[in-house]
């Protein structure tokens, strides 16, 4: 079926301020947080923090420069072969995926692991030489965190259980994973999946540039293409937290098809708990039995990229499902 051009909830985030949650228009978004979160599983956030300004410094100074490296640079962003690291470093040809690479950098809100990644990557340059690079990797990831820490504290307040967000928080780091796909009339296949795929994670921030690539599965089977624009990102549930809060939350399988002459860039920020992922028992009730058995991310990840795993569309009930 062929996607319809975006239809998924756009809302206003320009009132929220991450840094004092509950004031000005916190409670309004909040609601339309979690009514477009449970109905879609993910919306299109118009979030000025993150500037057109940032947003054009990250792609054309930094994600077209990183995909222009030899890719015998790119692969030394390698974390090892355990399976539960899959993610964590540079994907293409060798994983099996046709005309499209991505490299990874884990705690990216952290200066020193950008630092630690353009060193990898560029081993021969100066101290000085990928400071532009750093600095703009840095900002941009940084103001896409703050932005899921609000979406994430929101949804435990809107579920009842905002004392559970701090530990929550206390476990949680993210990975950001930057994304080349080539041009042409083309269909892209994730990592481990042959066809659509939910991310495993708890949040996905998703900032595409220019060239349109995603589409979104609603519950109701229909397609919907997320068009890019200069001032948005969209939002996006993962297992990770569609089993943390017992089912309530609708995470989205997605995929990419490409059309047209110009390659598609996206930057991807995904936060990932550390913690062993339960439904806190507030969440669990006669209404709302138990859906899924407590797991952690890794082992989770492992399971997604094996044949096994390849067999079912829908991973999470396939691995951990009650």
């Amino acid at each position: 079926m062929s996607a319809e051009a975006s239809q998924l909830p756009k809302i206003d985030l320009s009132g929220v301020d991450p840094s004092a949650p509950g004031a000005g228009a916190w409670p309004a978004v909040r609601a339309q947080v979690m009514g477009a979160l449970a109905a879609f599983g993910c919306f299109v956030a118009h979030y000025p923090a993150l500037t057109p300004e940032l947003r054009a410094a990250l792609f054309d100074g930094a994600v077209k420069p990183l995909f222009a490296l030899p890719v015998d640079s790119k692969r030394r962003n390698y974390y090892g072969p355990e399976p539960e690291k899959f993610f964590h470093g540079y994907l293409g040809e060798p994983q099996g995926l046709d005309g499209q690479e991505s490299l990874a950098i884990m705690d990216p809100t952290k200066h020193e692991a950008v630092r630690a990644f353009a060193d990898l990557v560029w081993p021969d340059a100066g101290d000085g030489d990928n400071a532009g690079f750093c600095e703009t990797v840095h900002g941009a990831a940084k103001r896409m965190a703050e932005l899921e820490e609000a979406v994430r504290r929101m949804v435990l307040e809107g579920l009842g259980v905002a004392e559970r967000h701090e530990p929550l928080n206390e476990s949680t780091w993210h990975l950001f994973r930057m994304w080349r796909y080539d041009s042409g009339e083309k269909k892209f296949r994730h990592p481990g999946s042959p066809g659509p795929h939910q991310d495993t994670n708890a949040l996905s921030v998703v900032c595409q540039h220019e060239v349109e690539g995603l589409e979104v599965r609603t519950k109701a089977g229909d397609w919907i293409r997320v068009e890019p624009s200069p001032a948005s990102l969209v939002v996006m549930v993962g297992n990770a937290l569609r089993a943390w809060t017992n089912d309530r939350l609708h995470a989205p399988f997605h995929r990419v098809i490409v059309r047209g002459d110009a390659p598609r860039y996206s930057a991807i920020l995904f936060s990932i708990p550390g913690c062993k992922i339960q439904a806190p028992e507030e969440l669990v009730d006669d209404e709302h039995p138990p859906r899924f058995k407590p797991y952690y991310h890794d082992d989770f990840v492992g399971f997604s990229v094996s044949e096994e795993a390849a067999r079912h569309e829908d991973k999470l009930k396939a691995y951990c499902g009650l």
